[in-house]
This record gives structure tokens, sequence and C-alpha cells, in this order.
């Protein structure tokens, strides 16, 4: 029998039967063919997707790292942000909390990964912030340059922030304001213990008006 006249035979079997008859049918002959075609819908699916989003803008990019309490759940502010400022389209807001940076020498291979991607989009001035725990911070405080908060924050949020600011001596003496203290930022605001986190931005961050948006929408009034 050709294929034609397979699926003509299969086609006739089929026509009398109620649509959960024709389920049961070909989910018992078919199974393998199905899972298959589902398999490769969603392969398609997430082809197309990630094409679709490679042609959107990014106007904001953060990672969150060592977010063991899950105070930063990527998804969930990547979706609440954009929608407060209104940002889709052709636009989109991109953050990952899959970073984990161990400096006790444990999961190596892990945080080797965690370094290199952050390093890469570092060096590639496609990262505007970091949320990280402050050992971490203090690391890097003395591997890479960090933008100083208070040139990029309007007047009246810096001074509101500043106490709340980590500061140092610059090269040339003035004071540097490299890295802002989550704790009480609409995330971090009300929760007991756990660890103390920090955001700090590159010193070549490519998106510093929605860096400045994004720090304002973090400390609500």
């Amino acid at each position: 029998m050709s294929l034609r006249e397979r699926i003509r035979a299969e086609t006739d079997k089929l026509r009398p039967m109620r649509f959960s008859q024709k389920a049961a049918y070909l989910f018992r002959y078919y199974k393998g063919w199905l899972v298959g075609l589902l398999l490769l819908a969603a392969l398609c699916g997430y082809i197309g997707d990630a094409v679709a989003q490679s042609r959107r803008e990014i106007v904001l990019q953060g990672f969150f790292t060592n977010d063991d309490y899950n105070f930063f759940p990527a998804e969930t502010l990547q979706r609440e942000y954009a929608a407060a400022q209104g940002i889709g389209g052709r636009q989109r807001v991109v953050f990952d909390d899959s970073l984990y940076i161990d400096l006790n020498g444990e999961a190596v291979d892990y945080t080797a990964a965690s370094r290199g991607k952050l390093v890469a989009y570092i060096a590639t001035a496609e990262l505007d912030f970091v949320v990280t725990t402050e050992p971490v911070l203090s690391q890097y405080r003395d591997e890479l340059p960090m933008l100083d908060w208070k040139t990029l924050l309007p007047e009246k949020l810096f001074r509101a922030l500043e106490p709340q600011l980590l500061s140092a001596p610059g090269e040339d003496g003035a004071t540097v304001y490299y890295a802002l203290s989550m704790r009480d930022s609409r995330w971090c605001a009300g929760q007991d213990g756990g660890e103390a986190y920090y955001l700090f931005a590159p010193y070549n961050a490519p998106h510093p008006e929605q860096l400045a948006a994004f720090v304002a929408y973090s400390f609500p009034g």
C-alpha cells in the first residue's frame, strides 16, 4: 500500500469517530510520530521566539548573583519593571538571576562560568548593573572600575539614597559612590536576616538613563 493510499484509508477510518476516539486511536498507533511532532513544534516555537527577541532592542540589562533567598526573581522583576516603564514593542529588559560566584573554592566550574559571563558582558559594554553580596562586591571593587552613583543619579534621588551608598576615595582623592545597598529596596525591605545585597554598575554601563530609572523604581517613596 502506498503512503497516499494508507493516509486515505486512515482518514476513512477516523471520519465516523468522535473526537475523543480519534485522539485515542492516534495516540495508540502513532504515539511516536505525535511526540516527535510536538517536540518539533516546541523547537520551532523556541527558535522563532529567540529570533523575534534578538530583533528587539535591549534598553536595560542586569545580573543578580548569589541570590540564595530569591529576593530578585529575574523573570518577575523583568516583567514588572518593563510594565511599569511602558517598555515593550521593539524594546525589552533582560535580567538574569542564574549566576553564582563562590569565593570559598566550591562550585568551581559554575563560578568560573558565571565570572566569564559577567566579564564578557562588561567587556563588550552590554551590562548595566550587577546585584550581588558584599564579599563578591568587595572582590570586584578591586578588579574593575565602577560607575559613580553621584554622577548618574538625579540630585534629589542621590541625596535621598546617599546614606545607603558605599563610598571610597577615588584616584584624585574625591569621594566615589560605587555601590548601593538594596536593604531598603522594594524587594528586600522588611526581610529579616540573610545576606546583604548591593547594586553596582560597571563604568561603561550602556544605558545610564534607564539605569537611573531602575534605581528610582527600586526605592519607591
